[in-house]
């Protein structure tokens, strides 16, 4: 039974439909309706809904910055979904330092490269998921099967997270014998 429940989560990543810069909305929207916005995106992963209040923590940590009057515009948006998308995993300090990172006029360019990396790789592991694991039921080497791609899936993220953690200090801490900018 919690065989069929993992195999159905999988699956259920693949309807995962991610708007591109594009597809976000050209006028500004309040805090509300920009999480109703990621919530629906983000429904395949079943993450704990965003609310305003998370938006606005965000807002004062500085990681997500209001087009004005408590609105959001496209940037606010994207923001918002990369966020919502990456603290499940990062601290938002991290998150902080890789979206200051971006400048603000390769936004849209680097928002659609999140967009097509995170639809890639859901694809990719949905995939090989469905194909090296057969769970034909209950069985010991069922579970054993299933044990070693969800062993490799959870070692493989905290290696990357380490990782990216490490090389986003490295990108933000300004170069040896230069002054700040």
């Amino acid at each position: 039974m919690a065989d069929n429940t993992v195999t159905s989560y999988v699956t259920g990543l693949q309807q995962l439909a991610l708007p591109r810069w594009t597809d976000l909305p050209a006028f500004s929207l309040y805090a509300e309706q920009a999480a109703d916005i990621a919530n629906q995106a983000l429904a395949p992963f079943a993450f704990a809904p965003v609310t305003t209040s998370d938006i606005n923590y965000w807002v004062k940590q500085k990681i997500v910055s209001e087009a004005g009057k408590k609105k959001f515009d496209q940037t606010g948006i994207a923001k918002i979904l990369v966020t919502a998308f990456l603290t499940e995993v990062y601290p938002l300090a991290d998150i902080r330092t890789g979206l200051a990172l971006v400048p603000a006029e390769q936004t849209a360019q680097a928002y659609d490269f999140f967009v097509l990396t995170t639809m890639n790789t859901v694809h990719r592991y949905a995939t090989n998921f469905q194909q090296d694991v057969v769970i034909p039921g209950q069985t010991a080497a069922a579970v054993q099967a299933m044990a070693a791609p969800t062993a490799q899936l959870a070692i493989m993220s905290v290696v990357q997270k380490a990782i990216v953690h490490h090389a986003l200090a490295a990108l933000a801490a300004p170069a040896a014998g230069q002054p700040k900018a």
